[in-house]
């Protein structure tokens, strides 16, 4: 049942972030580094709001939505109109302040596309959870992918008449506001406006913890755009984007494909057995998830340079070839944490733990960019926070070590020696292939981490049966 669900949530985990990523390649050829730093600093900005404004509601929902009837379902709508409405009244006024205190012009066109994005995509954002914890898969994909997908055919036809940020956020504002009444009329609504203020008060007790959390997380991936504004403005926040988003999307994703049906088995595991059968369990869903991460991040560190003379724009190639192999070792680390040592805290209910390391790793994160801007401009900004990613990971292997979690190094060390295999076969390849070059060298290596991998890891095989 796991996989069944996991695979037929995959197109919504896969069509947006490949729409995302040829989105990236598309603005280094299309838009100048200023222009597209603003475009990233507005994404970042609204995932922020999303945090601040609206991720209390979206986490209640995802917990108890699924235990309501059609009947539940029905009179809570009333209730969610009145906190989406109050929700957007604040994503304007905390979109404004940010955007306020930077250095991009607030021109009536840029602020309504910007305010527009913002809104849209986080209402809808919130659509896709709301589906998804009513098991309504297929209006999750509709919510995940549509927008992202059909934002980025409007805005590339819009920056074909005007290359500025405001006509790339005004392509993805309008497909976010077609998406968002098509995916709320496919769930259980009303026309009616009723706040109240008993679920509100439940609903932020439950959430508060999780919304600081996800706040502070925030800081971690993106305090470096923010930073790098403040002190060098918006064409090097384009510069350092282009390397830092890839590098932090390709490994999200990696990570994202093995990690939907991983934490529900320790769930079962703490509940049957009890804490070292729990922990084992996550130990397993660990070294699974190293198998995806470590590969996937040596293979983009090897491949960086082809990748970036084939695909990125000749202004942005010479900061991306130095930061993308940065921004995937330090995307990495962090998924690894979050998703592997994280769990042993989630599953023995201490969440603060899980807060407090949160904020160690944003401090480290926030002192090592801001030291290694001064000290070597975008490139020593990305090795501060990757310095704060390991040190946030540490603390919270640490942390998890004490309370029982072991994570055998031998299966680690067949992961690095299949990895050591297919960076072989990578390096056989030629130093500038061709786009039908590099694709057939990445199956093939892939292949041969698959092979070695499976001929490693043989007595996992299912054992034959024997003739009657």
């Amino acid at each position: 049942m796991l996989l069944s669900h996991t695979l037929r949530y995959l197109p919504a985990q896969l069509i947006g972030p490949v729409a995302q990523f040829a989105a990236v390649v598309a603005w280094t050829h299309w838009l100048p580094p200023d222009e597209y730093g603003v475009v990233a600093l507005v994404m970042a900005l609204q995932e922020l709001v999303f945090q601040l404004c609206l991720a209390w509601w979206s986490a209640y929902v995802l917990r108890y939505g699924a235990g309501l009837g059609a009947d539940g379902r029905a009179g809570q709508a009333a209730h969610e109109n009145a906190v989406l409405l109050i929700s957007a009244g604040l994503q304007i006024g905390v979109t404004w302040a940010v955007l306020a205190t930077g250095t991009t012009p607030l021109t009536p066109g840029f602020l309504a596309a910007a305010l527009g994005f913002t809104i849209s995509r986080t209402l809808t954002t919130h659509l896709a959870e709301r589906a998804r914890a009513g098991g309504a898969i297929g209006v999750y994909t509709l919510a995940q992918t549509a927008g992202p997908v059909a934002g980025f055919a409007l805005a590339i036809a819009l920056a074909r008449a005007e290359n500025s940020a405001a006509a790339v956020l005004t392509g993805f504002a309008l497909a976010h506001a077609a998406v968002l009444p098509l995916v709320w009329l496919r769930l259980p609504h009303t026309r009616t406006i009723r706040l109240d203020t008993r679920i509100v008060r439940v609903a932020l007790i439950y959430s508060t913890p999780l919304l600081l959390g996800g706040s502070i997380a925030w800081v971690s991936v993106n305090g470096i755009r923010i930073l790098v504004e403040r002190l060098d403005g918006a064409a090097a926040v384009g510069l350092l984007s282009v390397g830092w988003g890839l590098g932090q999307r390709l490994l999200s994703v990696a990570a994202m494909l093995v990690t939907a049906a991983a934490f529900p088995l320790a769930v079962r595991r703490m509940e049957q057995a009890g804490p070292a059968e729990a922990y084992a369990q996550v130990a397993r869903n660990g070294i699974f998830l190293m198998a995806v991460v470590v590969p996937a991040t040596a293979g983009v560190i090897w491949l960086t340079p082809a990748l970036v003379d084939l695909f990125i724009g000749a202004e942005f190639r010479e900061a991306t070839r130095l930061i993308l192999p940065v921004a995937a070792l330090a995307a990495a680390v962090r998924n690894l944490r979050v998703h592997c040592i994280d769990q042993v805290f989630l599953l023995c209910e201490r969440p603060r733990v899980l807060f407090e390391i949160t904020l160690v790793e944003a401090v480290a994160t926030l002192a090592g960019c801001w030291i290694g801007l001064l000290q070597g401009g975008l490139f020593g900004a990305c090795l501060g926070c990757l310095a704060g990613s390991i040190v946030g990971f540490l603390t919270c292997f640490y942390r998890a070590y004490r309370a029982g979690l072991r994570i055998p190094l031998w299966p680690v060390a067949k992961i690095g020696l299949a990895t050591v295999l297919m960076v072989g076969g990578l390096a056989l390849a030629p130093a500038q292939p061709s786009k039908l070059i590099l694709t057939a060298t990445v199956a093939a290596t892939g292949t041969l981490y698959l092979a070695a991998l499976a001929l490693l890891f043989r007595e996992f095989w299912p054992a034959r049966r024997q003739p009657a």
